[in-house]
């Protein structure tokens, strides 16, 4: 954690540069200790409940682990309380992260490193979810298992239990902590009844801490209020609420923001200390935006600091500093709920309305809408006061209305579709685990049969599921790779369309961007217009295609993402095959500098961290399809960021002026990480609409957009006649008036649209785009788009590659038979002898690493063979060894991967220098017919990343296919079995390179043959 960061867990010291308080009081759950460790050892499962701010979060795994009882496994909601905790913890015990303490969300995996596993790990409910279905009860090699925070409930949470519940059943030396402020003890208590003859769950209450003499939380409601502020005091609960109780509308309005506005002002008046801060809980983005306008004016009063999710977790928790000068003022959403302590606050104003996300039967899609908390809820908000400082709450709804709120928040496994963890459920290892029935039948709340029924009968639709002869549902190839994906489930649709239809590398990138924050693009807080003056740069959505705005803000970042990596990935690329010329000693190609990476991005208003994270999703994504080699791997068409060759973009500098803001919006300068950069890129658009490919993209993302919101649309509809149709529009000539239709068309008999009622309606715009109407059926614009809809443009099933046949020899060498083949790594000769019995054996160069061992009756007369060769760059170079025929005159270059097991750990860099070497030698001497193959097994391809090493050389993938041991040699590497569809055997990847543009470089050929003769 970065110096002077001070957003921590329960209990944990501040950073040491800071200020040293006083030595805190003694946190209550250490009084508890010793009980907390016997109850532990003597019973398999445990409840400990205690306050908001007590310590348990933090201090119970330490306890656990100073009783020897490692490892132990932590589960926290929020990818934010598990990073902020981990380090916590880290820094308290003066570990390097990710050695003794770790964490894993989602593709970062900050756990088990140098080799060494670490003693504490802590994962969201979501990644212990995929890895029980994946490795089953191995997944849980741990001593204890902590589940914190168990109130909230969400889909992978309850699953996460339900399952774990079952494996008690078969390990019983494992240990089951549950944690909560507010769970429901009985209702626990009750859940783990049955987990064995005699136990039972063994409950701690931790009291309220000895400090709470000296830190007191105050709570006011509205009443209060309104007498604090002198406001009126009349309808309340209908001015703020918009009725009496919690069935009123959620929404906030107008009256709710001024009166936040109002009490951070009375608060500031009346409280002389500005270190201690105040905490606003509301529910959405835009309700942040609106808050923090009206803080605007007041920037020399108050340092604002927004939590959200679009926020980097590293930005966030960088952010969180103590400030002595002004009152800092956070703005967050439930993000901030639970698990984390930000040490100072002393004010929390709690809207009491967060955003929930539930399936929308009739958008067929996930949609969001404002609900009013849980009184669990409002409890888990008060306890983020009162910790470090006294405490005051304002909740803003009357103490009636508070009453009126339910106690525990509604489980999002009864308001969510949940299509993708029956998927997954189904595709898992374990048995005792993958019948989802079953399972979600063994859920605290179990959902009801018909929505589970619901979730199968969509999947077994998309041919996902297939029902066998027994009644049982077993996954089909499409489904197990659907599964394997690591996206939501609609991006891992909208994936495999892409892929389909050629575009991997384009759909897989969008799919990614659809699923995560923050984007690449700058979205600086509270200025919209400069969101869409960064966006424009890289994509217009008012071009030659019409698309959504949410379609439009995705082909933004994936422009961004393709610029990035054509200007400043491809310079660096260079940088290193220049380094690696001049000094034959590679070095990772990814270890530049982060500083320059930071600053080239701030000058172009993108965010770094955004392309890390893109990019080791998009390997994983890569890496999970060669596992399962659906068809369209055998040809893979180059990605279109490669074209035009010649785009360049050279940088015009600007100093960013004052003046230039415009003073109609607004900047949240002080909290935008890329402030510091004093200067701007001016050369816009970055990205025109010719460039890689774009408007073909963004028309095919228009295209599977629609096919995938029509394809559950109901077949059958009913005409104004009452007879069955098939989705026909009545050709009555002009639309329907809209206004005409609720009675706000005063354009009478003047009036172009039609007010008869038979006339169609107009088609609705929004309805076949990412973002969906929401108006549902109350929508006065059609969402029967009838002969309009073209048919699928894909099948939406992807059939897996077939085996290998003979024909792989032919697809293997030159077609015309003209050209000289070189084969490396060729141990026993066996593959060049056989690959002469389909070509001239005369134009064959075969190098093995070791002296010739084999008779030489068994070698092809004519073979031209290298011994010795176990470095390929001394034969590249040619240092040490001689290419016998011209370079120019080859046409394939082999590379025959079969290692010993004990070879693995060399193979990589070995790898990756053949590569460097190979694009030193293709580029400088311009032998751009050259391809480069690699034959392998696909599971050692995989493990290595090859096609991570090749693409940081500008090779790409272009065909893989099965290859033929029986034709042309067998592998001595011998892999372990595959699971299920998953394919180990050897495949023949084929490389093309696609060198970078000398438009943009310059000329570096010239530079790496100067480099080269040098040597």
């Amino acid at each position: 954690m970065a110096p002077g960061v001070v957003l921590v867990e329960e209990g944990n010291q501040q950073q040491e540069d800071a200020p040293r308080p006083p030595p805190r009081p003694p946190l209550a759950v250490e009084a508890l200790r010793d009980k907390i460790v016997e109850k532990v050892k003597a019973n398999r499962v445990t409840l400990i409940v205690g306050d908001t701010g007590c310590g348990k979060s933090s201090l119970v795994p330490q306890f656990l682990l100073e009783e020897n009882m490692e490892p132990i496994l932590c589960t926290q909601p929020r990818r934010f309380a598990v990073v902020a905790i981990a380090r916590a913890i880290a820094e308290s015990r003066n570990w390097q992260l990710g050695e003794e303490v770790g964490y894993h969300i989602g593709h970062s995996n900050v756990s088990d490193l140098n080799s060494k596993r670490s003693k504490i790990v802590f994962k969201t409910a979501g990644v212990v979810l995929e890895q029980m279905c994946d490795r089953g009860i191995a997944a849980l090699r741990y001593k204890v298992i902590i589940l914190d925070e168990v109130h909230e409930r969400s889909v992978e949470s309850d699953l996460v239990l339900a399952s774990i519940k079952q494996f008690l059943m078969k390990k019983s030396d494992l240990r089951l902590v549950l944690m909560s402020a507010t769970a429901d003890i009985t209702r626990y208590k009750e859940y783990f009844r049955d987990i064995g003859r005699g136990e039972r769950v063994e409950v701690i209450a931790i009291p309220c801490s000895p400090r709470t003499s000296i830190f007191q939380r105050k709570v006011l409601y509205l009443e209060q209020i309104a007498d604090i502020l002198k406001i009126n005091s009349q309808s309340l609960s209908t001015k703020y609420c918009s009725g009496l109780d919690a069935s009123a509308d959620a929404d906030i309005n107008y009256d709710v923001y001024e009166l936040i506005h109002k009490l951070l002002l009375h608060i500031h008046q009346n409280e002389p200390d500005v270190s201690k801060s105040i905490l606003v809980f509301l529910p959405t983005y835009y309700a942040l935006e609106q808050q923090w306008i009206r803080l605007f004016p007041f920037s020399s009063t108050f340092k604002v600091h927004i939590l959200h999710r679009s926020i980097d977790t590293d930005e966030a928790l960088q952010t969180m500093k103590i400030s002595k000068s002004c009152r800092k003022v956070i703005l967050a959403t439930n993000i901030a709920e639970s698990s984390v302590t930000i040490p100072g606050v002393a004010y929390v104003i709690d809207s009491c309305r967060s955003l929930q996300v539930y399936w929308d039967p009739i958008r067929k899609t996930d949609a969001a809408g404002l609900v009013w908390i849980s009184k669990s809820q409002a409890e888990q908000r008060k306890g983020r006061t009162g910790r470090t400082c006294d405490g005051q709450i304002y909740r803003l709804v009357t103490g009636t209305f508070y009453s009126s709120l339910n106690d525990h928040e509604y489980p999002a496994i009864l308001r969510l579709s949940l299509r993708e963890q029956v998927l997954m459920v189904c595709c898992a290892e374990p048995r005792s685990i993958n019948d989802p029935s079953a399972l979600l039948q063994r859920v605290l709340n179990p959902p009801d049969p018909d929505a589970i029924e619901d979730a199968l009968e969509s999947l077994v639709q998309i041919h996902a599921l297939e029902r066998t002869s027994s009644g049982r549902y077993e996954p089909t190839f499409y489904g197990c790779l659907l599964n394997s994906l690591p996206l939501s489930f609609d991006s891992s649709v909208l994936a495999l369309k892409f892929c389909e239809l050629g575009a991997v590398h384009e759909g897989i990138l969008i799919s990614i961007m659809l699923d995560i924050q923050p984007l690449p693009i700058v979205q600086p807080f509270g200025y919209q217009a400069l969101r869409q003056k960064y966006r424009d740069n890289y994509f217009k959505g008012n071009g030659s295609v019409q698309i959504g705005k949410k379609e439009a803000t995705t082909m933004g970042n994936l422009c961004a993402f393709q610029f990035w990596e054509r200007v400043f990935k491809d310079k660096h690329r260079l940088e290193y095959l220049k380094d690696v010329a001049n000094t034959q000693e590679p070095e990772e190609s990814h270890t530049f500098l982060t500083k320059p990476e930071e600053e080239w991005c701030a000058v172009h208003n993108l965010v770094p961290a955004a392309f890390k994270n893109i990019s080791e999703i998009y390997d994983d994504v890569m890496m999970q399809l060669h596992r399962f080699r659906p068809s369209f791997l055998v040809k893979i068409n180059p990605p279109k960021f490669l074209q035009p060759y010649e785009f360049n973009h050279t940088c015009l500098y600007h100093k960013i002026l004052d003046l230039e803001v415009d003073m109609d919006s607004l900047s949240l300068e002080a909290e935008n990480s890329h402030s510091d950069s004093q200067k701007r890129c001016s050369a816009a658009p970055y990205v025109s609409p010719t460039d890689f490919g774009t408007s073909t993209i963004a028309e095919l993302l228009k295209t599977l957009v629609k096919e995938m919101r029509t394809q559950h649309a109901e077949e059958p509809t009913i005409s104004h006649k009452g007879q069955l149709r098939s989705n026909v529009k009545p050709t009555l000539g002009t639309e329907a008036c809209v206004f005409f239709a609720n009675g706000s068309c005063n354009l009478g008999a003047a009036c172009r649209f039609s007010h008869s009622s038979l006339a169609p309606k107009p088609v609705c715009k929004f309805y076949l785009t990412l973002q969906g109407c929401r108006s549902g059926n109350s929508c006065p614009y059609s969402h029967d788009f009838g002969s309009k809809v073209s048919a699928p443009v894909t099948s939406g099933i992807c059939s897996q590659e077939g085996r290998a046949t003979s024909l792989c020899c032919t697809r293997l060498l030159p077609a015309d038979g003209d050209g000289y083949i070189l084969v490396m790594n060729d141990k026993t000769l066996e593959f060049s002898s056989k690959l002469s019995q389909f070509y001239d054996v005369c134009k064959i160069v075969a190098g093995t690493p070791g002296l010739q061992s084999v008779e030489s009756y068994s070698v092809p007369k004519g073979l031209k063979i290298l011994e010795n060769l176990a470095d390929p760059s001394s034969l590249i170079t040619g240092l040490e060894h001689k290419l016998p025929v011209p370079w120019t005159k080859l046409k394939r270059v082999f590379w025959f991967a079969d290692f010993d097991n004990d070879e693995s750990a060399c193979e990589q860099a070995l790898l990756h220098k053949f590569f460097a070497n190979m694009a030193i030698k293709i580029l400088s001497e311009r032998l751009s017919d050259l391809q480069v193959i690699l034959i392998m097994k696909n599971t050692r391809y995989i493990q290595l990343q090859v096609e991570r090493l090749a693409r940081e050389c500008f090779f790409f993938l272009s065909e893989s296919f099965m290859f033929d041991e029986a034709t042309l040699g067998w592998f001595s590497d011998i892999s372990r079995h595959p699971r299920g569809m998953q394919v180990a055997a050897p495949v023949t990847y084929v490389f093309n390179m696609h060198p970078p543009s000398t438009t943009q470089f310059g000329d570096y050929p010239a530079e790496l043959r100067a480099a080269l003769r040098r040597d």
